[in-house]
């Protein structure tokens, strides 16, 4: 053989064991990625299943108040009470928020899940087991509330803090999601199932969501607040991996901890952090979007579907036609939220925000003005067809942004040591306004109609609109310091310089 031959034989031969180096590694970096975003997928599903329950909480009413009314012991109640068994859940948010805040900065983002998990299976079995006992189902309506209300920050701050910048979005969208598809097997359980065995089944889903918890780490950037280092980096690269992208942010989050001053008091800290700009400028834009959300009837519409169904469809449709309508508007809300998913993954929030308050608000404004002609005789027959489109329209557009994406952004906004109690603020204000619509609606329906009612939530959404048009910032694909860093007050083009200069800060 020459020595042509030979060296061509090296070349092969160097060149096939630099492709099997090449192979080896592409197949290593694939498993260190896939690893930790399946163990991401894993533990957001638990916070997912647990979240399954307060979409319960939020929808059990619909198919609850209609069966008691229509119960074999023939029980007359009144329209406040009818009103209390409907909103006491959310009058009981307000509480869930306040233990949130500190249960989970004081025992952190999973063990507070755990506990929580405890108290919502016990409240969906004292429904469950009342008996018909009005004040027992009430008893538990509000254990299940204050459940609701504690999971509303814990779960997308949980959420935000263990997943990538890159699948947090999604994963965030997920929770609202989850809340829909609450909302819905609630009522198709309603539907077939007599309510007691269905909050049974209910319960279930807290159940399981508290197993897979209990085998999941605890929150790193929690475990690096209370400077545990080593139960951090742990966590951290059992979440995330050990790429080099990932050790620049895990470095990056134990030095920003290093940095805080440990000499002073819990309350003097909290003096301090409260005045700081990254508090207080995404804590007043996270309580209008909150507000924003409520007052675009959201939650009403899951709270008294049924009777809406029958406002739109006409007051002779057949008790059938109202639960195929209202199951029919639970599917095209979590097929929106769906797709929202998908769309805040490809998306900004921003853009989506404000698509969705412009459509949101306009589809409510013409509801209310068709509902108005028809009252006024100017157009004579009320067609479901119209009325129906319309609320489906509402439906689709404000599952795209206005309803998932305050829970989507509550677990990024806030920097790690005010995250539960910006977080807890934020969704104490929602909850209020929660309470405040599902217990004001049926009043409203009586003194101004379902038009007047529909009118006023179209206005409220668009002048909130309007508010975050100028203030609502983009945390698309940023991670928690970037956008930490964004509140404080450093200009756009100074972050911009610094992604350039390290594009590994994007990851």
């Amino acid at each position: 053989m020459d020595h042509a031959s030979v060296s061509e034989l090296e070349k092969i031969n160097k060149n096939g064991t630099q492709n099997e180096i090449f192979e080896s590694k592409d197949n290593f970096c694939r498993k260190e990625t896939q690893a930790p975003i399946r163990r991401q997928i894993l533990t957001c599903f638990g916070t997912f299943m647990v979240t399954l329950g307060s979409g319960a909480t939020a929808g059990f009413s619909a198919i609850l108040i209609p069966q008691l009314q229509n119960s074999k012991e023939e029980r007359q109640y009144s329209i406040e009470m009818i009103s209390w068994l409907a909103s006491i859940s959310s009058f009981a948010l307000v509480f869930g928020n306040l233990l949130s805040g500190y249960l989970m900065e004081r025992f952190g983002r999973r063990m507070s899940q755990l506990v929580l998990c405890v108290f919502f299976v016990s409240g969906w079995a004292t429904i469950g087991l009342s008996n018909e006992i009005i004040y027992v189902i009430l008893t538990g309506r509000f254990i299940t509330g204050l459940c609701q209300g504690w999971l509303g920050p814990l779960g997308p701050v949980f959420i935000g803090e263990i997943s990538s910048p890159i699948h947090r979005g999604f994963f965030l969208a997920a929770l609202s999601l989850a809340i829909a598809t609450g909302v819905l097997m609630s009522h198709f359980f309603g539907t077939i199932l007599h309510w007691s065995t269905t909050s049974i089944l209910c319960g279930s889903f807290p159940l399981i969501g508290g197993i897979i918890l209990y085998y999941v780490p605890e929150s790193p950037a929690w475990l690096a607040s209370k400077n545990r280092i080593d139960e951090c980096i742990a966590s951290f690269q059992w979440y995330r991996g050990n790429g080099l992208e990932m050790k620049m942010e895990l470095d990056k989050m134990i030095n920003e901890q290093t940095k805080k001053d440990t000499t002073k008091g819990k309350l003097e800290s909290l003096q301090q952090n409260i005045r700081k700009p990254q508090f207080w400028k995404p804590l007043l834009i996270m309580i209008v979007f909150f507000l924003i959300t409520q007052l675009s009837g959201v939650n009403v519409i899951c709270a008294y579907t049924t009777d809406m169904m029958k406002e739109l469809i006409g007051e002779d449709t057949s008790k059938s036609s109202a639960y195929i309508a209202m199951l029919s508007i639970d599917v095209l809300r979590c097929v929106s939220l769906s797709v929202a998913c998908v769309l805040l993954k490809r998306m900004g929030r921003r853009p989506l925000a404000l698509f969705s308050g412009i459509f949101t608000s306009t589809s409510l404004i013409t509801l209310a003005l068709y509902l108005y002609l028809v009252s006024t005789n100017h157009i004579r027959n009320l067609s479901p067809a119209i009325s129906l489109g319309l609320m489906a329209f509402y439906i689709i557009v404000s599952n795209l942004g206005i309803s998932p994406l305050p829970w989507n952004m509550v677990g990024e906004v806030f920097a790690t040591e005010t995250k539960g109690l910006g977080s807890g603020i934020s969704v104490m204000m929602t909850s209020i306004a929660f309470f405040g619509t599902v217990k004001t609606a049926p009043a409203m329906f009586h003194s101004i109609g379902h038009q007047g009612t529909y009118l006023f939530y179209g206005v409220s959404t668009l002048i909130g609109t309007i508010f975050l048009f100028f203030c609502l910032p983009e945390t698309k694909e940023k991670t928690l310091l970037q956008i930490e860093e964004y509140f404080r007050g450093n200009k756009k083009e100074k972050l911009k310089d610094e992604l350039q200069k390290n594009p590994l800060l994007q990851i």
